[in-house]
C-alpha cells in the first residue's frame, strides 16, 4: 500500500429507488408468457430467473444468520421483561437498605 495512492471512487450504480410493483409484476408476466410461448414452438430458451428467487437463500443455509430471520423465533416477551426489571429493581433496594419494605 503507497503512503500517497488515492482511492478510486465508486462506480455509479443507476438503482432505482422508488418502483412500480406494479409494472415489475406486469413485466414479469409478460416475461413468463413469452417463455411458454416459445417452449411451445419447440425453441430454445435462456431462462434467467429475477432476484426475488434468490433472497434470503444464503441466510436459510447459515445457522447463525437464518436464526435471526425466523419470525416464530421471538427474543423476550416485553412482560417477561417488565417482570424481571422490577425483581432487579426490588433486589437492588433490598441490598441497599436491608429489608424488602418500600
Amino acid at each position: 500500500m503507497s503512503l500517497f495512492s488515492t482511492r478510486e471512487p465508486r462506480r455509479f450504480r443507476g438503482v432505482h429507488i422508488y418502483t412500480s410493483e406494479r409494472q415489475d409484476k406486469l413485466n414479469r408476466l409478460v416475461a413468463d408468457a413469452k417463455r411458454e410461448e416459445q417452449l411451445q414452438r419447440g425453441e430454445k430458451v435462456d431462462y434467467k430467473p429475477d432476484l426475488e428467487s434468490y433472497r434470503g437463500k444464503f441466510a436459510q443455509n447459515m445457522k447463525h444468520l437464518s436464526r435471526y430471520q425466523d419470525p416464530e423465533r421471538r427474543r423476550l416477551h416485553p412482560g417477561l421483561a417488565i417482570a424481571i426489571i422490577i425483581v432487579l429493581f426490588i433486589l437492588w433496594h433490598y441490598l441497599l437498605t436491608g429489608n424488602f419494605r418500600f
